[in-house]
């Protein structure tokens, strides 16, 4: 386990630490991590360091572009020069725009193949923490898993359904997210995150009051285990990581830039005390709910307690 407050670098050292474990153990790294932003933040990271990345993607999400589509499974096996057959029929269908049943079927076959071929190869595989259910990973197994933003993720998963003949919608509780990467082979496992940041959001709050919403990181914490904790943030100005680092990291988060480094030159802008370039802001207007259902919104503006 090791924990980083903001700014720490610890997708740098995550990143470092997936490249060591690819060096030293067999087969491939599973690195997963409950968000995809998370995913293919840390996928473009790893790729830096030369090691063979395949980002497995929901096919939900293939039609999204990203940093690291390139990187992407559907993509690499689109590009992939070694199979042949599959490049002149993915060429049929996008002049055509369908297949006939028997070139369907061949299509479907080489697909399947060439993604095999191309994870196998890999060095390591970056999916969500749901992800890791993807009917593609059934047959493999993974010795060493590094979660990421381990914090965020629920140890039970939650899901919403709606019955089909009658309007209403059902709350379920689902395995555990951050438990799904950990039954596939695993033998040494490496969480990152922060509990001292945002944990996992459980919509239901029946659920959320009776701990569900606690993350196996924060447990583990609890239970006596001690995480490594990365003390130098490169982030903030120093009067912004002062009142982090006393409230939360009992005054041991130091910083790796100067306040000279964070001041925005050939901007005047009046801040209340000249050298320290922060203040807060009052907002008076009443909380409303937004259309999604979900989230909160305010539309007044109030004056700055300066």
């Amino acid at each position: 386990m090791h924990a980083g407050p903001p700014g720490t670098g610890k997708t740098v050292t995550s990143a470092s630490i997936v490249y060591h474990l690819a060096k030293m153990n067999p087969g491939q790294v599973l690195v997963v991590a409950p968000s995809n932003v998370a995913v293919d933040q840390l996928t473009e990271k790893i790729h830096k360091t030369g090691l063979k990345v395949v980002r497995l993607a929901a096919k939900s999400r293939e039609a999204l572009d990203s940093s690291v589509a390139f990187l992407a499974l559907h993509n690499q096996v689109a590009n992939a020069s070694t199979h042949r057959d599959l490049q002149k029929l993915i060429q049929l269908k996008t002049e055509q725009g369908e297949l006939s049943a028997q070139d369907e079927r061949r299509y479907r076959n080489l697909v399947r193949n060439a993604e095999r071929d191309i994870l196998n190869a890999a060095d390591v595989i970056c999916t969500t923490c749901v992800g890791c259910g993807d009917p593609r990973l059934a047959k493999f197994k993974f010795r060493t898993v590094l979660i990421d933003e381990a914090t965020q993720a629920a140890e039970p998963g939650e899901s919403r359904a709606c019955h089909p003949r009658r309007r209403l919608r059902l709350t379920l509780v689902c395995p555990a997210e951050c438990m799904i990467p950990l039954v596939m082979g695993c033998k040494q496992v490496v969480f990152v995150g922060d509990h001292q940041q945002l944990g996992p959001v459980i919509m239901n709050k029946k659920a959320a009051k009776a701990g569900l919403s606690q993350s196996l990181f924060e447990r583990l914490i609890i239970l006596g285990n001690r995480p490594i904790r990365l003390q130098v943030q490169y982030r903030m100005h120093p009067c912004l990581s002062e009142f982090p680092s006393n409230m939360f990291y009992e005054g041991t988060l130091q910083n790796g830039v100067t306040a000279p480094e964070r001041l925005r030159k050939n901007i005047d802008f009046p801040w209340p005390v000249a050298d320290t370039p922060m203040f807060f802001y009052q907002n008076l207007g009443n909380e409303e709910i937004s259309s999604s259902g979900t989230s909160f919104l305010n539309r007044l503006v109030g004056p700055c307690a300066l």
